[in-house]
C-alpha cells in the first residue's frame, strides 16, 4: 500500500502574532498542522507494521514550508515533495487540484489528510480530493485497521463511534484520537537529511479547475400549518382524535 500524506504549515497556535492590519505577522512561528501530524503518524505506523510499502509527505507553500516535509521525514516518512507557491495565491481548490494530480499520477492507494487546518478550519480539501479522484471519503477517523484490500475505520460521531469498511483507494481524514504523534528523534532528524525531497513549482500543475463555488447564504422559506382548537377539554380531545384519523395517523 502506497500512502500520500499532504500536510500544511500553519501559524503556531501557541505563538500567534498579528501585524498592524490584523493579519498573521510574518514573524509568527510555523508548525505542521495538528491534524496533519495524526495523518503522518498513522501512515508511518502502517509502514512499520508492514501494511504500507512507501509513505510520501507533500506540502504546498513557500520555500520555508519545506520544514513541514522535513518533520514528516524525521518522523519516518520515506520521501518528500514540496510544491512551491505563495501563500497568498493558494485557494482550497488549487490545493486540492495539486494533491489530486500527485495522488493520481503517483498511483497511491491511500491519501491520509488532516480533518481540517487550524488556520482556515474549512475542512474542504480532503472531500475535494476524494471527489476529483472519484474515490470514497471517510472523515473524522479515530481508528484504522488494514484488511485484505480494504480498511476498517472508526469515525467519531455525535452519539458514539461509527465503524465503516471501505475498499482502496480511499481518502481518509485524520482526527484527534487516531494516535499519539511521535516527536522526531535525533536519529530520525539525521536520517531525514539523506532522504529525497522533490521540489516542483505550482505553475507545473493545472490549478484553474475551480469546479466548486460558493453561493449566497440564505434561509429556506418555511411553511408552518396548524389548527387551533378553542373549546373545553373533552370536546378538544374528540376533535384531536378526529383530525388524527383524517390524516390517517391513527
Amino acid at each position: 500500500m502506497k500512502i500520500l500524506v499532504p500536510v500544511k504549515q500553519v501559524p503556531d497556535p501557541n505563538a500567534i502574532r498579528f501585524d498592524a492590519s490584523g493579519t498573521f505577522a510574518s514573524s509568527t512561528p510555523r508548525v505542521v498542522n495538528e491534524y496533519d501530524q495524526y495523518a503522518i503518524e498513522e501512515a508511518i505506523r502502517l509502514k512499520e507494521s508492514g501494511a504500507a510499502t512507501e509513505v510520501v509527505v507533500m506540502t504546498i507553500g513557500p520555500s520555508g514550508a519545506r520544514d513541514a516535509v522535513n518533520r514528516g521525514l524525521a518522523m519516518g516518512a520515506d520521501r518528500g515533495l514540496l510544491v512551491v507557491a505563495s501563500d497568498t495565491d493558494l485557494e482550497a481548490t488549487d490545493v486540492a487540484a495539486v494533491i489530486t494530480a500527485e495522488a493520481r499520477d503517483g498511483g497511491y492507494d491511500l491519501v491520509l489528510v488532516g480533518q481540517e487546518t487550524s488556520d482556515g478550519g474549512s475542512g474542504v480539501v480532503g472531500p475535494q480530493v476524494a471527489a476529483k479522484l472519484g474515490v470514497p471519503l471517510v472523515s473524522n477517523v479515530v481508528s484504522l485497521e488494514v484488511g485484505d484490500g480494504k480498511l476498517t475505520l472508526g469515525r467519531e460521531v455525535e452519539d458514539g463511534r461509527h465503524i465503516v469498511e471501505t475498499p482502496l483507494p480511499v481518502v481518509v481524514c485524520a482526527l484527534t484520537g487516531l494516535n499519539d504523534p511521535r516527536s522526531p528523534s535525533l536519529k530520525g532528524i539525521m536520517a531525514a537529511r539523506k532522504k529525497p525531497v522533490q521540489e516542483a513549482q505550482i505553475a507545473s500543475y493545472e490549478t484553474n479547475g475551480a469546479d466548486i463555488s460558493w453561493g449566497k447564504l440564505y434561509a429556506e422559506e418555511r411553511v408552518v400549518e396548524g389548527t387551533i382548537i378553542e373549546t373545553d377539554a373533552e370536546s378538544a380531545a374528540r376533535q384531536v382524535v378526529e383530525l388524527l384519523r383524517e390524516k390517517k395517523l391513527i
